[in-house]
C-alpha cells in the first residue's frame, strides 16, 4: 500500500475521533439541560421537607463533657438495638429453613 494512503487512514480515523468526541460532548449537555428541567419540575410539584422533630432540642455539648452515665445509657440502648436485630435475623433465618425443610420433603 502506497504511504499516502496511510497518511489518509491516520487523518480520517483522527478526523472520526474528534467528531465522536464533539458528539458525545454536545449530546451531554443536551442531557444536563434537559436532567436541570427535569429536577427543576420536580421541585416545583414536590412540598419543601418539613423538620419532623419540631420539639427544641436541648444543647448537650460534647460527648466528652457529659456524665457517663448518658454515655452507657447511650451504648446500652444501642447494644440492647444490636441484639434485637440479631435474633430477628436469626427467627428469619430459623423460620426459612423450616420452610425448605418442609418443603423439600
Amino acid at each position: 500500500m502506497p504511504g499516502w494512503v496511510w497518511i489518509l487512514l491516520v487523518l480520517f480515523m483522527i478526523a472520526m475521533l474528534v467528531i465522536g468526541a464533539v458528539y458525545a460532548i454536545l449530546h451531554a449537555i443536551r442531557a444536563g439541560k434537559t436532567v436541570g428541567q427535569v429536577g427543576e419540575s420536580v421541585g416545583r410539584h414536590m412540598p419543601h421537607p418539613v423538620d419532623r422533630d419540631a420539639r427544641p432540642r436541648e444543647s448537650t455539648g460534647p460527648f466528652f463533657a457529659q456524665p457517663l452515665s448518658k454515655a452507657s445509657e447511650r451504648y446500652s440502648q444501642a447494644h440492647a438495638d444490636l441484639l434485637r436485630r440479631k435474633d430477628y435475623k436469626r427467627d428469619r433465618h430459623a423460620t426459612t429453613w423450616a420452610r425448605w425443610k418442609h418443603f423439600n420433603r
